[in-house]
C-alpha cells in the first residue's frame, strides 16, 4: 500500500472517531441539561407509577422556575445544583454506577404537594393545603404525619413532596422540603410497559366538599 493510501486510511479513521466521540459528547450533554430516562425501583409512588416502569424526564423547564403543585418530578435528596459542572458531575457519576451496575440511591421520584407559600398539614389520616381539606384521587393509603413539625409553610425555593404511597413513602414528612437546586426534572411520559406507554398527566390536590 502506498504511503498516500495509508493516510487516507488514516484520515478516515480519524473522522470516525471523532465523529463517535461528538456523539457520545452529545448525547453526554443532552442527558445532563435536556433529558433523561429513568426506571422505576421504588414503591413510593403506587399505584401511579410501579417498579419496573420506564420515564422520560425533561430537564429545561427546572431552568426556568419550581414545578406546578401536582407535577411528578425527580430530584437527588440531600443534593443540590449549583451550576453547569455540579450537572455534569453529576451524570458522569451516574455513568460510573451504570457500568458498576448500581443505582444513585438517593435520587427519589415524588409528587409536588405544595409550592412556596402554601401551608400544609395533616390531621387525621387527611391532608389540608391553606386550612383546606383536599381531596387527591391518585394516592394510595391514608396520609400520616411524621417527623416535620406540622404545619408547615413552604418557603420561597422549596416544594412539599409525597409519594402517592402514602404509608409506604419516605418524603418530606421525613426529610422536610426539597430545594429547588435538588430537583433534576419533571416526569413527563411512561416508556415502558407499551400497555401503559403515554403522556403523564398532572393531578393536583383538589378541595374537598367535607369539612375539617
Amino acid at each position: 500500500m502506498s504511503i498516500k493510501g495509508k493516510k487516507t486510511i488514516m484520515r478516515e479513521i480519524l473522522e470516525w472517531v471523532i465523529y463517535i466521540v461528538g456523539a457520545v459528547v452529545l448525547v453526554f450533554l443532552l442527558n445532563t441539561e435536556i433529558y433523561a430516562t429513568t426506571e422505576v425501583r421504588q414503591s413510593s409512588m403506587q399505584n401511579t407509577f410501579i417498579e419496573g416502569e420506564r420515564l422520560f424526564v425533561e430537564k429545561i423547564s427546572t431552568h426556568f422556575g419550581l414545578p406546578d403543585r401536582g407535577e411528578v418530578i425527580i430530584f437527588i435528596k440531600g443534593e443540590t445544583y449549583d451550576n453547569f459542572f455540579d450537572r455534569l458531575g453529576k451524570t458522569a457519576e451516574d455513568l460510573k454506577l451504570k457500568f458498576q451496575k448500581r443505582d444513585r440511591e438517593n435520587r427519589l421520584i415524588k409528587r409536588v404537594i405544595a409550592v412556596p407559600g402554601d401551608k400544609v398539614d395533616i390531621d387525621k389520616g387527611y391532608l389540608y393545603i391553606n386550612d383546606s381539606l383536599v381531596e387527591e384521587a391518585y394516592i394510595k393509603g391514608m396520609t400520616f404525619k411524621d417527623e416535620l413539625s406540622m404545619p408547615v409553610t413552604v418557603p420561597e425555593g422549596k416544594v412539599f413532596v409525597m409519594g402517592d404511597n402514602r404509608e409506604s413513602s419516605v418524603d418530606s414528612r421525613r426529610f422536610g422540603l426539597v430545594d429547588y437546586k435538588s430537583i433534576e426534572g419533571k416526569v413527563v411520559f411512561r416508556m415502558w410497559p407499551l400497555k401503559k406507554i403515554g403522556l403523564i398527566s398532572k393531578q393536583s390536590p383538589k378541595p374537598s366538599t367535607l369539612s375539617r
